[in-house]
């Protein structure tokens, strides 16, 4: 089972995610956060397999999950993108997806590859 934490800024963005994820058996989603100060701790306390990021223009959000990414509890990070051509999932490369099996496929393969 993959544990999932979810940073967004978009409110709509989030609930369109989490509804995705909780349909998913493999999936559990631990926490869900848009206030910046509260990621360290929530994921020392929660300890996520995977972090998902919705990436925005203007997201200092990413240097604070860079550093938590590189502490001692380790976890992977997918970013996420919506735009006029689809949703992105960025976990090794950019892919444009447009199905949601897509984004559930890399959180799970994200999960079991943990170091």
């Amino acid at each position: 089972m993959s544990r999932v934490y979810l940073i967004f800024r978009n409110q709509i963005f989030s609930d369109a995610v989490r509804a995705v994820l909780e349909t998913h058996s493999e999936i559990e989603l631990v926490g869900v956060v848009s206030e910046v100060d509260r990621i360290a701790a929530d994921v020392a306390t929660l300890t996520p397999d995977v972090i998902l990021l919705e990436e925005t223009e203007n997201s200092p959000t990413l240097n604070e999950v860079r550093s938590i990414l590189t502490s001692p509890r380790s976890c992977r990070l997918i970013m996420l993108r919506l735009d006029a051509d689809g949703m992105h999932v960025w976990s090794q490369s950019w892919r444009q997806t447009v199905r949601t099996q897509d984004l559930v496929e890399a959180i799970v393969t994200a999960g079991e590859d943990k170091p």
